[in-house]
């Protein structure tokens, strides 16, 4: 993780008196070129292979979601440095509805296929570019953006929550990626921006479910023998065994739904498995989600730091994710623009006092619990990795 730790600048592309959402659309693309030259500037070196730009096509009744002309000049830039197989993507949800995983299966996806077309999101309305769903390789471009599998299993080590990984299969196969998040305020982790759209957007089912901490150890009284190294290398302390018991007992209020038991456990006995079919309480654990997410993220991007941009839009900006299926009104009356740079952390925490700064201006009282998780969370990854959530900004002003 030692590229985590460059204090990378950030590219602040300021519209002035703009509405971004509304804008038409020949203005758009003269803006998305303005990023497209700031992503140079965060990034002048050539890339290579299969590109991705990782984007989110918002819910049927998001109307407030992030606009596909916004991403065109991220293109323009991958293009111009040779880069040939570009696609916009994004996974599977867990939760029900025309982006679920349930209703995707993996031989029909056309559902969210369909639902991105509507949105702009297809090679033949306003993204320019082939949409493809990263968890499911039926969606994959022969010759253009190739993958085969649903979720990757990866391992890294120093990583304080979590030492197995599952990554998106289209996310793995990608050898360079623009990471577009659009900026919403969050119920449960406070704020969504680009650490967000790593963790979440670019993780396999499996992932998604450990930081939702729906996964669970279930142990088998059969093949267990007691030997307490689970109970010993819990990191939560959530794992009991008591004297005559069998298997030990799990605390659902303090496990993490990490996996650590299920990889420590001894040989090929299997006798704990961690499970989660489906999220039944969106709330538990919500305090620590922001810390959930940031490690997941870093997982996500270990060996990936100089290979991917993060470009956050800050128009639209709601109180609740682009997840939620309903029509949304606007916090602010006028949009911030656009930030540019290869560390997450620093990009989402500038946001997030830009943002309270300009609530506060337009007399508003949201963004403490913003605030609140950003500071949480930089001061999480500061302490523990040494990641710097601080960096010089560069602005371009439009208007």
């Amino acid at each position: 993780m030692k590229s985590s730790k460059k204090a990378w600048p950030i590219i602040y592309v300021q519209i002035v008196g703009a509405n971004l959402w509304k804008e038409a659309r020949g203005v758009a693309h003269l803006i998305s070129d303005v990023v497209g030259g700031a992503i140079k500037r965060v990034h002048d070196e050539p890339v290579h292979g299969q590109m991705l730009l990782k984007v989110h096509i918002g819910e049927p009744k998001c109307v407030t979601r992030m606009r596909p002309e916004y991403v065109i000049g991220s293109a323009n830039f991958l293009r111009d440095n040779g880069a040939k197989g570009i696609v916009a993507g994004d996974t599977t949800v867990v939760y029900t509805g025309l982006r679920g995983h349930s209703e995707n299966t993996s031989t029909d996806c056309s559902r969210y296929l369909q639902l991105a077309q509507e949105h702009g999101w297809s090679k033949r309305d306003e993204a320019g570019m082939p949409f493809v769903v990263l968890d499911r390789p039926a969606t994959a471009r022969q010759g253009e953006f190739e993958f085969d599998e649903e979720q990757r299993h990866i391992k890294v080590s120093g990583v304080k929550h979590y030492r197995d990984f599952r990554i998106a299969g289209g996310f793995a196969a990608a050898d360079f990626v623009i990471n577009h998040a659009h900026m919403t305020l969050h119920g449960l982790a406070g704020f969504a921006g680009s650490v967000k759209s790593i963790a979440m957007g670019c993780s396999g089912l499996t992932g998604k479910l450990q930081m939702h901490k729906s996964l669970l150890p279930k142990f088998d009284r059969e093949l267990c023998t007691c030997c307490r190294e689970c109970v010993e290398s819990c990191p939560e302390g959530a794992l009991q065994l008591e004297e005559g018991a069998h298997f030990p007992h799990v605390d659902p209020d303090l496990c993490i739904g990490c996996g650590e038991c299920e990889a420590v456990c001894h040989g090929n006995q299997r006798a704990v498995v961690m499970e989660g079919k489906q999220i039944t309480d969106w709330e538990r654990g919500g305090e620590t989600l922001p810390v959930r997410m940031a490690d997941y993220a870093i997982g996500l991007m270990n060996g990936r730091w100089n290979n991917v941009v993060h470009v956050l839009h800050m128009y639209a900006i709601t109180n609740r994710c682009d997840c939620v299926n309903t029509r949304q009104k606007p916090l602010l009356e006028h949009d911030l623009g656009f930030l540019i740079g290869k560390n997450p952390f620093a990009v989402d925490r500038l946001a997030a006092h830009m943002l309270v700064d300009a609530l506060g201006k337009e007399g508003h009282v949201t963004g403490k619990s913003c605030l609140e998780s950003i500071e949480t969370t930089t001061e999480y990854v500061h302490e523990t990795y040494g990641i710097l959530s601080e960096a010089p900004v560069e602005k371009i002003s439009l208007s």
